[in-house]
């Protein structure tokens, strides 16, 4: 009967396949693994790819900062050549970013010490526990805005000039002039770079920084020039210049602030050597607006 046949052809399938639990299956030929790469589509989970992909955008960015700070750096050393010296040094505050161009050079001052004397007063009143009376308020708004010399003189001869506050604002390469001549004062752009920083930071080394980059942010109009230059349209800038005519040319120093929702730059450009006075101006605001352009977008 066909009934017996078909039943025993079953249950000798299945001991067959019962004989083979626990054996070893044969390898696989190597040639059935080998599948070119290049047909293989790897699939990175989303938790790896997006920081991988955030890491190489950074490097591409950082790679290319470097080149246009490199770009900047060739472009001061063409400015700074025959008579003229430049130094510069740039702090971005959001980003942290730094850029300095011969910033250790020294350079005599001129007015920009103004802001140097004002903050050596304001620490002075600060440990003594007291306030700027009246007659100092008046002085240093005086001397910042139009950046009278009768008023600085004043403020260096009851503050006793600016060494003994140097080393709390960090100015390691600052030299107060001799003899009360407070424009002869030597400095360095990294210095007073230090210096703004502490004025913007409200914890900083200077108590009140705020009030001096408020009294900055206001100089008369034919004192508007340097840093402020750089500054795009409804920015804030502070900024104090020093100029000076001597027999190698007219000394220019400019530092100051550039504020907005997005943006905190700080700025020092120091110069020496201009044949005249405009002409310097012209050159220290093109070296603002290319290190603004450069480090500060």
């Amino acid at each position: 009967m066909m009934m017996p046949r078909l039943l025993m052809s079953v249950v000798a399938g299945a001991a067959a396949m019962a004989g083979l639990v626990g054996s070893v299956a044969p390898p696989v030929p190597a040639r059935a693994l080998r599948t070119p790469v290049s047909t293989v589509e790897i699939a990175a989970p989303r938790w790896i790819g997006e920081p991988v992909a955030r890491a190489r955008e950074a490097v591409r960015q950082e790679l290319e900062q470097q080149q246009r700070e490199a770009a900047l750096t060739a472009r001061l050393a063409q400015l700074d050549g025959g008579s003229v010296d430049l130094a510069v040094a740039v702090l971005d505050r959001r980003t942290g970013r730094a850029y300095s161009y011969a910033a250790t050079k020294q350079f005599r001052t001129a007015s920009i010490v103004k802001v140097d004397i004002l903050a050596t007063l304001l620490l002075q009143a600060n440990r003594a526990g007291r306030s700027l009376t009246s007659a100092e308020k008046s002085l240093a708004a005086t001397m910042i805005r139009n950046s009278d010399n009768d008023a600085a003189s004043a403020l260096w001869r009851r503050t006793g000039g600016i060494s003994a506050t140097l080393s709390t604002f960090g100015l390691t390469s600052t030299r107060q002039g001799s003899d009360g001549d407070w424009g002869e004062t030597t400095t360095t752009a990294e210095d007073q770079l230090r210096l703004l920083a502490q004025l913007a930071d409200p914890a900083g080394a200077v108590p009140g920084g705020s009030y001096v980059l408020d009294l900055m942010s206001a100089v008369v109009a034919d004192q508007d020039w340097g840093v402020s230059a750089a500054a795009h349209a409804g920015e804030r800038t502070a900024v104090k210049n020093g100029w000076y005519p001597v027999s190698g040319g007219w000394i220019l120093n400019s530092l100051g602030r550039i504020t907005d929702a997005d943006s905190d730059l700080l700025v020092v450009v120091l110069s020496r050597g201009h044949s005249a006075y405009a002409s310097g101006i012209r050159t220290v605001e093109q070296v603002a607006a290319l290190v603004r352009e450069t480090v500060g977008g």
